[in-house]
């Protein structure tokens, strides 16, 4: 049963975490992933990472870190997520904020865990979209970047795991960069897909590597001699790989893997050594009956955490009543996220700064005046009035999608 409070004063309650953070030197090294692989059908899925970790300088020097990086993530007993592209960076002139993809999952997972409840698949994979754009817009806007540097941060996520209602499920995110006119970097949202576990094989890959994963996928034939891709042929063939066991998709996957660091291992003539961008061990996932069975990965030797992000909080499954009271809802302080999930609002809300997911607000004005804009299109917008103050960018597309996508009473324009 939902609980209902009636405020009558803006309401700044949070419970946040933060990572601390270290510095690193000057020579801005950027640690980049390399392959993902993630196998599924009615069988299981099996989740497959390397372990290397390219590191990247200004310069645009290469080599690979001595440790390994953590690319496989338990976010609960149901959902893993792997994570390849941009892993790290230590900002020069920012020695308080470096920064780790591994270390913005951290928070999200203990967020998760410390407020319980239940949490679809899909919330799951918007949630952790916001919070990376979020994470890379602040990397970003820290540093004077050209062009040529802007690959250095792109980032791609796969979330494989059960859905509420033990269904298994597959999503993607893939963000890229962009330097606007004005020299704000951007990240730009090139997918958000989510697929739907059958009967038959399917897919996802992601990193460097991926595209040696989709070749040999697509044509089999070329190494059927191997006998894990032999197999996965001859099933590819008779009935779309429905008949692979997840064992054999385990083998597949590792198969997969080793042609992978194969294809994209070079030659740096300058310095008279072999690159090797995928490799290391592997981490695995097997995922079967609508749980995580089994995750094999070396945590005790991964790289230490490190992530100064903005702190964010989950609040979840609560009605907040203002309505008569003339009090605006806002439970986000400066320099703070919220991520409002499953809630109800009734009266005004401030939006800026929050992140709202299957929220239902009714018989109120929703505020918005330029800060983080996160309005998911599963909300629910029922007599409410929209009002973009004067800091507003009446032009950008999430204004845009935020004015035309919901059913309002009347749009104001604030001078």
């Amino acid at each position: 049963m939902r609980k209902r409070f009636t405020l009558r004063v803006v309401l700044t309650l949070w419970c946040f975490s933060s990572v601390a953070l270290a510095g690193s030197g000057g020579s801005n090294p950027v640690l980049t992933g390399t392959v993902n692989i993630v196998l599924a059908n009615a069988n299981g899925i099996v989740v497959l990472t390397d372990s290397n970790q390219t590191v990247t300088l200004r310069s645009g020097e290469q080599f690979i870190s001595r440790l390994p990086g953590q690319k496989l993530f338990r976010l609960d007993e149901r959902t893993v997520c792997t994570i390849a592209g941009f892993g790290s960076a230590f900002l020069p002139g920012f020695p308080e904020f470096s920064s780790s993809a591994a270390g913005v999952l951290d928070s999200y997972v203990e967020e998760l865990r410390s407020r319980g409840g239940t949490h679809s698949f899909r919330e799951k994979l918007t949630t952790l979209k916001f919070l990376f754009i979020k994470q890379l817009s602040g990397i970003g806007n820290l540093q004077h970047l050209d062009e040529a540097q802007l690959g250095y941060y792109e980032f791609e996520l796969i979330l494989a795991g059960y859905d509420l209602d033990g269904t298994a499920r597959l999503g993607k995110i893939v963000l890229s960069t962009s330097l606007l006119p004005n020299g704000i970097f951007s990240p730009v949202l090139k997918q958000l897909t989510e697929k739907t576990v059958g009967r038959e094989f399917i897919y996802e890959k992601a990193g460097i590597g991926g595209s040696a994963v989709e070749n040999i996928l697509t044509y089999p034939a070329q190494l059927a001699d191997e006998p894990e891709i032999g197999r996965y042929a001859a099933s590819k063939a008779s009935d779309r790989g429905g008949s692979l066991t997840v064992s054999e998709m385990e083998a597949l996957a590792k198969s997969l893997a080793r042609h992978a660091a194969m294809v994209n291992r070079r030659y740096v003539s300058g310095f008279r050594r072999t690159l090797w961008p995928v490799g290391g061990r592997d981490q695995i996932a097997i995922l079967e009956k609508g749980s995580i069975q089994k995750i094999d990965q070396p945590t005790l030797s991964f790289e230490q955490r490190r992530v100064n992000m903005t702190p964010f909080g989950i609040i979840t499954g609560i009605t907040i009543d203002t309505n008569g009271t003339g009090a605006v809802t806002s439970y986000v302080p400066p320099g703070i996220v919220g991520l409002f999930l499953k809630m109800g609002f009734i009266g005004d809300v401030l939006l800026d700064n929050g992140y709202y997911y299957e929220d239902d607000f009714r018989n109120g004005t929703l505020h918005y005046d330029g800060g983080l804009l996160g309005f998911d299109p599963s909300n629910r917008v029922t007599d409410c009035v929209l009002s973009l103050g004067p800091h507003a960018d009446r032009h950008s597309a999430d204004v845009q999608e935020l004015i035309a996508r919901f059913h309002w009473k009347a749009v104001q324009y604030l001078p």
